[in-house]
């Protein structure tokens, strides 16, 4: 079985699709849109060109891979139902290309709510029923987009937090770092999720990530970087009763730089108080490690308990320990160089929680980091922005006619037309092809040929502009 075969990329009730389209229909055309009433008012577009490079640019069909289709689908649907004649046509006429027509806005780009993002239609008349077979793959651009959303607006969160409290934002790109790989649904995924995060922060331990900006975007320079750390299989290796003794092992063995340990193996309270303290072993070690290099830095890990009060506790022992002063705007910084990450079962929500609590006990919030895994990679769904994908418009006999649903949930309502995307001051609106104003949608994919090629440096660039802006709330 070949595996990757576009013919065999899509839901099984669209293979039967082509016969049931009204007679005479040449053309579909079908967009994307986050609709209105997802959880964050703006989407940042993102993902497109993978999928396009991987799965659709070039010579996608042959001979052998509708062979192959048409057997499977004659055992798993019945006889008959598989398109073959169209298939071949694209073989054989087609050269084995796609002969469809993709417009997008430009990735990194973040557009409200409620407006196109693409459209599909195909550009021969045999292929009428292309655009539409295609929405499964193309769709699942929503994962890429929403993770991209979402860390940008924790982004947005950081800074917001950042400014009221007087903080630096030297770290403000490492205030959100990756933790998903592990619990991610594949490696695919992690890899797409882990790069859209890379849009707006450059913290991840998402290894594989990194590949897709060299891969897929045209990056020759490293997007994510990472820290040592430890685990509990590290801290634990000792037992319980020489715990501080591991601890100083691996202060001790560490390299220059941020040394992030991980403290609730057992009772994070009494870690942090032989870390914090004088007249503790471990307190030296880490005195030794923090006074060896001027960037070395200790960030300690509590890894459960409830988010703010472990937090705030966590707070409490190390400025008994360690001592704190107060920046210009009346906030506290701790005085050695030492953070705190909390990277348990995070959210948008939780990170947002945790820093209004800080700054409500006085606390700036350059102090503290966040690693989120699930949240970035696996709490998300396609209902998160609500992103769908329908057809507006079809052509029947020379005759454009306009498409669309208008169920009783109106949420659900789409778009009529053959649609571009305008830019109305500094707010995205969709109007019918033909009104006027410059289209935002630029053809990126056209009968099997890649037309824009964009480099992820852009991409970040887009979305950068973006967290520039001030949050809305």
């Amino acid at each position: 079985m070949i595996e990757n075969n576009i013919c065999l990329l899509t839901d099984s009730y669209k293979v039967s699709h082509y016969y049931f389209y009204p007679e005479g229909t040449e053309k579909i055309y079908s967009y994307l849109e986050s609709r209105t009433g997802a959880e964050f008012n703006k989407t940042i577009f993102y993902g497109l060109q993978y999928i396009l490079k991987k799965y659709l640019e070039g010579v996608v069909v042959d001979e052998e891979k509708v062979k192959q289709a048409s057997a499977l689908i004659e055992q798993h649907i019945g006889h008959n139902v598989f398109n073959y004649n169209d298939w071949m046509y694209i073989v054989e006429k087609c050269d084995g290309k796609l002969p469809v027509e993709i417009k997008a806005v430009s990735e990194g780009t973040a557009v409200n709510v409620g407006n196109v993002l693409m459209t599909v239609e195909n550009t021969d008349k045999h292929a009428f029923w292309l655009p539409n077979y295609l929405e499964s793959l193309l769709l699942q651009v929503w994962y890429p987009s929403t993770v991209a959303t979402l860390s940008a607006e924790v982004k947005k969160l950081c800074d917001f937090y950042l400014n009221v409290t007087g903080s630096s934002k030297d770290n403000l790109n490492f205030m959100l770092h990756d933790f998903g790989y592990r619990g991610s649904s594949s490696t695919e995924s992690s890899k797409l999720g882990g790069s859209a995060h890379l849009l707006s922060f450059l913290g991840t331990d998402t290894i594989p990530a990194l590949l897709i900006p060299y891969n897929y975007y045209n990056s020759n320079e490293i997007q994510g970087f990472s820290v040592q750390a430890t685990e509990h299989s590290v801290m634990t290796s000792q037992g319980e009763e020489n715990e501080f003794n591991q601890a100083i092992n691996v202060i001790k063995q560490a390299k220059n730089g941020i040394l992030s340990l991980v403290i609730d193996s057992y009772n994070y309270k009494n870690f942090l108080k032989n870390a914090s303290f004088e007249g503790y072993d471990l307190n030296n070690e880490i005195m030794k490690f923090l006074n060896k290099n001027y960037e070395n830095k200790i960030v300690f890990r509590p890894d459960s308990g409830e988010p703010i009060s472990t937090t705030l506790d966590c707070f409490d022992i190390i400025e008994k320990g360690f001592g704190s002063y107060k920046n210009d705007a009346g906030y506290k910084l701790f005085n050695a160089n030492i953070g705190v990450l909390w990277g348990d079962g995070l959210n948008y929500d939780k990170i947002r929680d945790i820093l209004f609590a800080l700054k409500t006990e006085g606390w700036a919030a350059e102090n503290i980091i966040f690693g989120m895994g699930g949240g970035i990679h696996t709490y998300t769904t396609r209902d998160t922005q609500k992103n769908a994908f329908k057809c507006s418009a079809e052509l029947r006999n020379g005759i454009w006619y306009d498409i669309y649903k208008k169920p009783l949930d109106t949420s659900k309502k789409s778009k009529k037309g053959r649609l571009k995307l305008i830019k109305n001051n500094s707010e995205f609106k969709t109007v019918k092809i033909d009104e006027p104003g410059e289209d935002m949608l630029k053809t990126v994919f056209k009968n099997g040929k890649l037309l824009i090629d964009d480099d992820f440096e852009s991409i970040k660039e887009r979305t950068r502009l973006y967290n520039l802006y001030p949050l809305d709330s």
